[in-house]
């Protein structure tokens, strides 16, 4: 269930989602919830630092009444509703800003209104806000792409055929990539089967020929006792399982981690970035994919 002030928008953008995350009148759905979220914050909750103890990243988080909301970047978040419909509405249409900042910006605070408005209403809700960002993501991805992404693939064998539940798939089509999209309010728990769902499309299909993107909302855990928030960040795990298990092709944040950024400088090279370069390079990642000696090739030259 959705926060009771948005429910009737979460609903119907839920419906939408349902029959086909690439349908057109999502968008409105989708703007719908987005505006109604940050109207809510604007007009009912009352904003409260937090003592940061992420390197230069400043947090503050929403009260209403007794309850208190995750920790949000000041240095991302709008408090103007027009702006960041607008700016959605626009990318929506494929006008991409000339700014990144300004992109980011619009999008962290679409991604994080809904979830921060959960927070501030229910109790122990974690269901709704993760649902709401694969709507997002899922719907910028499809309409980026021009695709329908699937849920399932199905898993041939030598006596049978299964199908396995995943995460967002999209066939681009002849000549074109397929993408892997996982998305993740954070990557605390079970991400290696991100990994592993990407395993398992490479020993299916090769190497290479699924392109993983992973989507990330942040990291940061806010300790309420304390009133302090911190990044909660494993990248040496992240370095073994691209190593050992499979590689994924970007990691995009919403509030990216400086020490999962620094993977892109050191091997296997890692990209991690901002969910804003998505819409700046997806005709790139459509592309056929690169054999793996030449995307490490050209990553040690970008780190030269």
């Amino acid at each position: 269930m959705a926060p009771a002030p948005l429910e009737p928008s979460y609903r119907a953008l839920q419906q939408a989602a349902k029959r086909d995350l690439g349908l057109p009148a999502l968008s409105p759905k989708l703007l719908d919830c987005i505006a109604g979220s940050l109207a809510f914050l604007r007009d009912n909750a009352t904003k409260a630092p937090i003592t940061s103890k992420v390197p230069g990243k400043t947090y503050f988080g929403f009260e209403y009444g007794t309850r208190a909301s995750r920790a949000i970047n000041e240095g991302f978040f709008l408090d103007d509703v027009d702006e960041v419909v607008t700016t959605v509405e626009a990318l929506l249409r494929g006008e991409v800003p000339s700014d990144p900042l300004d992109l980011h910006a619009a999008l962290y605070s679409a991604a994080i209104a809904f979830p921060a408005v959960t927070d501030i209403t229910k109790n122990g809700d974690r269901k709704s806000p993760g649902s709401f960002l694969e709507f997002f993501v899922g719907h910028l991805a499809a309409t980026a792409f021009d695709a329908i992404p699937s849920r399932q693939i199905t898993v041939p064998t030598l006596d049978l055929q299964m199908s396995l539940p995943t995460d967002f798939v999209f066939d681009l089509g002849p000549n074109r990539s397929r993408i892997h999209l996982p998305v993740k309010a954070s990557t605390r728990e079970r991400v290696i089967q991100v990994w592993a769902h990407q395993r398992v499309l490479d020993g299916m299909h090769g190497v290479n020929r699924f392109r993983g993107l992973l989507v990330v909302l942040a990291e940061t855990n806010r300790q309420t006792a304390d009133n302090t928030v911190t990044e909660v960040c494993l990248p040496d795990q992240w370095t073994a399982y691209q190593m050992y298990i499979a590689q994924l092709h970007r990691v995009y944040y919403f509030d990216v981690p400086d020490k999962y950024r620094k993977l892109r400088e050191r091997y296997p090279f890692l990209e991690v970035k901002p969910f804003a370069d998505f819409f700046y390079e997806y005709d790139e990642i459509a592309q056929p994919s690169l054999s793996m000696e030449t995307q490490v090739e050209q990553a040690m030259a970008e780190t030269d």
